[in-house]
């Protein structure tokens, strides 16, 4: 499903609504099932039966326990999802919920953000991580010539190739201590190849495209090699 028939699904099952034909915001229909979710989450209800109630697999049921930790919000909202809109897959389910982050404040700044890549808050990262198998994180700065060259390479690198990569950018500014804290980022242009959740390799400032597409060859082959793909 494409970033527009996704959209459509989102206003058809009332997660978006439309004002005056034209404004879309979320509905008041969903942020109540995301406070009422986040109520649940809050009592001493079983998530992981809350969790299989929407259909969430068992494989991904342990992810998302572990998740609501971190960050509960992610997990009120991903029940939500799938409670109004059954009809979506898993992944389609997260990517949904990063396209709702842009109608939420603060939204993530996207002008340093290479084409192809989903441009998410900081917050979000480890939930990210936790979900999908291989991913690329592309941390940048404002007015930070590097930052403009290597979301250039990242441009060329990722066209149409490297389906089984999941690509994310972060602006570093907004969560600087997260970065620093938990992935040792400090400061930008970062780039974070993660296989399985940890850190398979990084590159710091800009680079040019080979090196770019080696460490993406090393970080498949470590996910091939754990069984990820």
């Amino acid at each position: 499903m494409n970033e527009t028939e996704l959209f459509e699904t989102l206003i058809q099952s009332g997660i978006l609504t439309e004002q005056d034909g034209e404004a879309v915001q979320l509905s008041s229909e969903f942020e109540s099932a995301v406070m009422e979710y986040s109520d649940q989450m809050n009592t001493e209800t079983d998530l992981r039966v809350v969790l299989e109630e929407v259909g969430t697999s068992p494989e991904h049921v342990d992810n998302l326990v572990s998740i609501a930790d971190d960050d509960p919000e992610f997990v009120a909202r991903y029940l939500a999802v799938r409670d109004q809109a059954e009809t979506l897959e898993f992944v389609e389910s997260v990517r949904v919920l990063i396209l709702l982050d842009q109608f939420s404040e603060p939204t993530p700044p996207t002008d340093g953000s290479p084409e192809r890549f989903f441009p998410i808050r900081g917050e979000r990262l480890p939930a990210m991580l936790a979900i999908f198998p291989v991913t690329v994180v592309y941390v940048w700065r404002e007015q930070c010539p590097d930052c403009d060259a290597m979301r250039d390479t990242l441009e060329a690198v990722f066209t149409d190739n490297y389906d089984q990569i999941t690509l994310f950018s972060v602006y570093g500014p907004d969560c600087a201590k997260m970065l620093k804290d938990r992935y040792e980022v400090v400061g930008g242009p970062t780039t974070l190849f993660v296989v399985g959740g940890e850190i398979d390799a990084r590159l710091q400032g800009a680079h040019v495209e080979e090196v770019v597409e080696e460490e993406v060859d090393k970080s498949l082959t470590t996910a091939e090699m754990q069984d990820l793909l």
